[in-house]
C-alpha cells in the first residue's frame, strides 16, 4: 500500500522534481538535523553521515526531530535517519551512516545529485573536497556547504567549475584546521591572532539549513542565477540577507585536484570482495598477474598515511604484536598486547621501540591471510579509487617510462550508501 501524507493540491508544483533526488548530508547536529527534516518534506531522498552522539548540551540547537532527553547517546546520523522516516513520501529513503569521511572513497558520493556539508570541522571539508574533485564531471554532485557564526548563517552551493571547498577557506584557518568544535566542546576560532568562542542558537542554525535547502530548491527547478553563490543572513540590529560570489582562490591547492583520466570498472563492492578476488578480476582485464595495489593513501590532518601493518610491537611493554590494520585506522591504544590490556597499562610513544612488517602494496604471491581479507579490512573506502602499478621491468618508481598505473573502483560502491549502517 502507497503511503500518501501529504496534499499535493496544498504543496508547490515543482514537487515532483525533488523525487528522483538523492542527497547526502555530512553531519546530523544542529544544522544537519534540520537539513532533514527540510529534505524530507520537500520530498528527496537523504541520507546522513555522522559518527559522533546527540549530548544534552547541544539539544537548544537541533531540529525539533530530536528528542530531549531521548536520544541523548544515541548516533546522530542513525537516528537523524530513523526519525525522518514518518516524513518521507512515498518512494523515497533515508539512511544513516555511523562513520567518518576518512573511510569514505570518491564513488561514494556518484550516486547523490548534491551533497550537503554541515560540519565545522575544516579537515573534513579539505578531505571532501580532495574526494569530490576526484569524480568526473558528469558523475559529481553539486556541494552545498554552509555555517554559522554567531547569529549570522551562511550557506554556498558550487559545482566545481569556478571555485572549489578549498577556496572557501581562509588560510589562517588551516594552521589548526582540526580545532574543537561544537560536538565536542566550545566552537573556537582565531579573530585577529585571539581565540574566541563561537556562540550560536537554534535560529542560526535552523537558518543556516533554510539557506541550504533554498539554494537546493533553487537549482532544482532551474534558477540560472543560483550556482556559485553564497548567502548571508545577518540577524538584528543589522537585519540583512545578501548573495556574492565567492573567488577562486590563487595557486588553490583544491582546485589542483582532478579526476583520474580514466577509471578501470570491478564487479562488486570493497565491503564484500577480498584481496584474492579482487586480483582475480583485475588479471583477468591486465591478462597478467605482474603488478601491485597500491594501499590505500589517505591524506588527513596534514598527514599521509599509506601503509599496512602486519605487525608490530606492544607500545607498553614491546611485545610482539599482530595489527593487520591500515595505518589510517590504527590509534596508539591499538598497539597493546592483550596481557597489557588486561592489566590496564597505557600505550606510550617510545623511540626505543622497534617498527613491525609495513606493507605499502599488495602483490599476487602475498600471505593468504591477507588475501582472504575483504579490501575494507586492508584499509580501501568504501568509494575507493585503487590504484594498480604495473612495474614492466622498472627497477625503481623514478623510471617512469616503464612504469604503467591504472585505477580501478568498484561498481557497486556508491549503492552501498544507502543501506550501510556502520563504517
Amino acid at each position: 500500500m502507497s503511503k500518501v501524507i501529504y496534499n499535493a493540491l496544498k504543496l508547490s508544483e515543482y514537487r515532483p522534481l525533488f523525487h528522483a533526488l538523492r542527497v547526502l548530508v555530512i553531519g546530523a547536529g544542529a544544522v544537519g538535523t534540520h537539513l532533514l527534516e527540510f529534505f524530507a518534506k520537500m520530498g528527496l531522498s537523504p541520507d546522513t553521515l555522522d559518527f559522533d552522539s546527540f549530548t544534552l548540551e547541544n539539544a537548544a540547537k537541533h531540529s525539533c526531530l530530536i528528542r530531549t532527553p531521548d536520544d541523548a547517546g544515541r548516533n546522530k546520523a542513525q537516528c537523524t535517519s530513523e526519525r525522518v522516516q514518518p516524513l518521507l513520501d512515498d518512494g523515497c529513503s533515508s539512511n544513516g551512516i555511523n562513520g567518518d569521511l576518512c573511510k569514505l572513497g570518491p564513488e561514494a558520493f556518484s550516486d547523490y545529485d548534491y551533497v550537503v556539508v554541515a560540519v565545522d570541522n575544516f579537515d573534513a571539508k579539505l578531505l571532501l573536497n580532495e574526494l569530490i574533485r576526484q569524480l568526473p564531471e558528469d558523475r559529481r554532485p553539486i556541494v552545498i556547504m554552509d555555517g554559522t557564526h554567531d547569529e549570522m548563517a551562511q550557506s554556498v552551493i558550487l559545482d566545481n567549475t569556478e571555485f572549489c571547498i578549498d577556496c572557501l577557506i581562509d588560510e589562517s584557518w588551516k594552521k589548526d584546521s582540526s580545532i574543537r568544535t561544537s560536538c565536542t566542546g566550545p566552537q573556537v576560532r582565531q579573530f585577529d591572532g585571539v581565540s574566541e568562542i563561537v556562540r550560536t542558537s537554534n535560529l542560526a542554525s535552523s537558518m543556516a539549513a533554510h539557506l541550504s535547502a533554498e539554494q537546493l530548491r533553487a537549482s532544482v527547478i532551474g534558477d540560472d542565477g543560483v550556482m556559485n553563490r553564497r548567502l548571508t543572513y545577518t540577524a538584528y540590529p543589522h537585519l540583512e540577507l545578501s548573495s556574492s560570489h565567492p573567488m577562486r582562490k590563487r595557486n588553490c591547492p583544491g582546485c589542483a585536484i582532478h579526476p583520474p583520466s580514466k577509471i578501470v570498472w570491478l564487479h562488486g563492492n570493497v565491503m564484500d570482495v577480498t584481496l584474492k578476488e579482487s586480483m582475480e578480476q583485475i588479471s583477468a582485464i591486465l591478462g597478467t598477474t605482474d603488478f601491485e595495489i597500491a594501499v590505500h593513501r589517505l591524506n588527513y590532518r596534514k598527514v599521509v598515511h599509506a601503509g599496512f601493518i602486519v605487525d608490530d610491537v606492544c607500545h607498553s611493554c614491546g611485545a610482539p604484536i599482530k595489527v593487520m590494520q591500515h595505518e589510517g585506522r590504527v590509534f596508539l591504544d591499538d598497539l597493546l598486547c592483550d596481557e597489557c590490556i588486561s592489566q590496564g597499562k597505557p600505550a606510550h610513544h617510545s623511540a626505543t621501540f622497534s617498527h613491525g612488517e609495513i606493507l605499502h602494496a599488495f602483490e599476487p604471491g602475498c600471505s593468504e591471510e591477507i588475501q582472504k581479507l575483504a579490501l575494507y579490512n586492508l584499509g580501501y573506502p568504501l568509494g575507493a579509487h585503487i590504484e594498480i602499478i604495473q612495474r614492466n621491468g622498472a627497477l625503481d618508481f623514478l623510471d617512469t617510462k616503464k612504469i604503467v598505473r591504472t585505477i580501478f573502483a568498484f561498481d557497486e560502491d556508491h549503492l552501498k550508501m544507502h543501506e550501510i549502517q556502520k563504517l
